[in-house]
């Protein structure tokens, strides 16, 4: 029974040691050795022990000595296994809360202005890179749609999102019609189409205006032919908004240039970063990517820490952080899914 006492508590030792490692790391960007572990951190053992456990951890794949007179740095396996050590103590700080609610109140209800605005908040509080992808309009729900006469045979579609954003077009028609007929039109496809996603509005109406009684119903087929018009136009690809690239070079990290590059590179091409924030909307809750964890090879040398924002149980697009491995997770985690959270509540009000 002893012996496992033993082992058990050398266990404990180490993912003590680990953990405390990976947060000196965090907070310096230098190698850590073991005097700066016992003078900081309560381990319970003198630093030669210290050594000797470091030494199992390197073995073990979760340290690295760059040099053989330094200290020694976290690997990816060492930042995962901290990581996931964070999962049941994730609590956001009162001072960021705090932030986040005084931002968002200061805010005008505009929901765009709310989610454009919304990298540059994370930017702030994490010094990191932020991005935010908008939501795809073709998975919004409608609220309404509404037709103006701007003059002969040219009609203005508005399209209202129940989060609050607006589309509008010019229509060229085929007939003249009356403002009356206008809001006819747009009282009978309101009614139908109320509560439905864009994309079900449009496949919605693509299977009425195939049905026989839409062709010989004059007033209908106008109304879903202006109605398809509003929805075709306004089903588009998400949006991405990035802020604190320059912020985040601060960092230690990308005092070597190549490293600068690479992020920089990796934050220019929307494409992926919109791929990045896509799969993020699979998962609930918080995603944490960590070095060669990203599909994209560009941000192997980075982490990424992402979330989804909702409107009820339907995601509408996703935020993130960008930073060098040695973020500090303890902060930024619970830091995106409050402002998820935050945002989501946002939208549905």
């Amino acid at each position: 029974m002893s012996g496992e006492g033993d082992k058990s508590q050398l266990q404990n030792r180490r993912r003590a040691l680990l953990l405390a490692t990976v947060q000196e790391f965090i907070a310096t960007a230098q190698p850590v050795g073991s005097h700066q572990l016992v003078a900081h951190h309560t381990l319970g053992v003198r630093a030669a022990m210290v050594r000797n456990l470091m030494s199992e951890l390197e073995q073990a794949g979760y340290l690295e000595q760059p040099h053989t007179s330094a200290g020694r740095v976290p690997t990816e396996k060492a930042f995962r296994y901290y990581v996931d050590s964070l999962t049941t103590a994730r609590r956001i700080g009162f001072e960021d809360r705090t932030h986040i609610e005084l931002h968002y109140s200061e805010r005008a209800r505009d929901p765009e202005e709310i989610i454009r605005d919304t990298p540059r908040l994370l930017a702030l509080l994490t010094g990191q890179a932020a991005m935010l992808m908008t939501p795809r309009l073709g998975d919004v729900m409608i609220e309404r749609v509404n037709f103006v006469r701007l003059r002969e045979r040219t009609v203005l579609a508005v399209f209202v999102a129940q989060a609050g954003s607006a589309q509008s077009r010019l229509i060229e028609t085929d007939a003249d019609h009356t403002q009356d007929e206008l809001d006819r039109m747009a009282r009978y496809l309101n009614e139908s189409l109320h509560g439905r996603t864009l994309d079900e509005a449009r496949w919605w109406i693509e299977r009425q205006l195939k049905e026989e009684r839409a062709s010989y119903d004059h007033f209908m087929h106008a109304a879903l032919t202006l109605g398809e018009s509003v929805a075709e136009h306004a089903a588009g690809h998400a949006q991405i908004f990035v802020d604190g690239s320059v912020r985040a070079l601060e960092q230690p990290e990308f005092e070597d240039r190549e490293k600068m590059r690479e992020l920089l590179r990796a934050l220019d091409d929307k494409t992926a970063l919109l791929e990045l924030l896509e799969r993020s909307l699979r998962h609930a809750g918080v995603t944490v990517s960590i070095g060669s964890e990203n599909y994209d090879p560009r941000l192997a040398g980075f982490s990424v820490v992402a979330a989804s924002y909702d409107s009820g149980s339907t995601p509408l697009g996703s935020l993130a952080v960008v930073g060098p491995v040695r973020m500090d997770y303890d902060r930024v985690i619970p830091l995106i899914d409050y402002t998820a959270r935050t945002l989501s509540r946002l939208l549905d009000h």
